[in-house]
Order: structure tokens, then sequence, then C-alpha cells
């Protein structure tokens, strides 16, 4: 997961389906029930990935798994979970662009689970980085459109933004559930 994995979501109806499928992921917050995250076009291919293989590692017992915050700051992602169940007990080294295992004793408490599904998260945020928030494509952090945001060659000049009026690159690359009812 060290490569952006397609082509960036464009249709609500794709966010729609995905939260439908991992619903137990999204939970419904606050009084008005509504969810309490932000997902970006250009990262949603390799974040659906993640969640993907998250699903796969927890099994049928999905420990309570849910996502805390999905969020962008500086251009990277900032993203955190919760799930039942023992401690990782692993540090992980998490670079810019890699991510190490770094074994602690004992190692037979180890939640192996666990452990795969932070490597996951973090190989996922690696990728991330170093994908178009609007696209996808391969890209850089950059203050190019004005604050920090991760952009390919095409977003970071900002003429895409030119026809938004009022809009920044977050919500240029916001991608929105469909309204109910």
């Amino acid at each position: 997961m060290n490569q952006p994995t397609s082509a960036a979501w464009n249709e609500a109806s794709q966010l729609g389906s995905f939260l439908a499928r991992f619903q137990y992921m999204f939970p419904l917050v606050g009084s008005d029930r509504r969810r309490a995250y932000v997902f970006f076009r250009g990262w949603m291919p390799t974040f659906a990935q993640m969640c993907e293989q998250i699903d796969i590692s927890l099994g049928d017992d999905k420990r309570d798994f849910a996502w805390a915050r999905i969020r962008e700051k500086f251009g990277a992602p900032s993203l955190s979970y919760q799930m039942c169940g023992h401690a990782r007990h692993v540090i992980h080294a998490h670079r810019p662009d890699q991510v190490t295992r770094i074994v602690c004793a004992p190692a037979d408490s180890f939640d192996p689970s666990a452990v795969e599904i932070q490597e996951v998260v973090l190989r996922g945020e690696v990728t991330l980085r170093q994908s178009c928030i609007v696209c996808g494509a391969p890209s850089i952090i950059t203050n190019a459109c004005g604050p920090w945001s991760s952009l390919c060659v095409e977003h970071r000049t900002g003429t895409f933004l030119k026809g938004l009026i009022g809009s920044s690159v977050w919500t240029a690359a916001e991608l929105r559930e469909e309204p109910v009812g």
C-alpha cells in the first residue's frame, strides 16, 4: 500500500455504498446523529482499501472497532480509531516514508490483529501523504494553494479553484454523503 490505489471517488453514491458496507466503523454521533469525519476524494481509494484490510483482520469479532478521527492536518492524514481488546505491545517507528515494527518483550503478550491493524493504518497514512487529496495522483505536501495540503502537479497550481467561487482546497476535495430524505 505504498502507492495510490486508483482514481479519486467523485460520486456521493460511492461513499454511501462504502459507509453502508463498513457501517460498524463509522458510528453516528451527537444529538443530530451525524458522522464526525471528513472524506477526501483523492484519498478514498486508499482509505477504502485500508478499511477492507482492517475488516479482514478483525474477522467475525469486530471488537467495537470504530474510527474516532478522519481528518487532514498540514497536508497529512490524521487518523485514529478505537477498538476493544489487548494492547499492541509493539512500537512502530513512523517516519514520513516508512513504518517499522520494533518488537518489545514479552512477545507472547502481543495481540496480532491489533498490531496488524495499527500497521495498516500507519502504512495507509504514509501512502496518503503521497496522494493528492483532490485526485489521488502522486503528490507532495505543499502550501502552493495557500494552506498546507497534499497536492499533485496539476492541483498545485490552484487553477482548478478559480471556477469554484469561495472554495478552498479542502472543500474542493471533500466528498460528502448524499442528503438523507
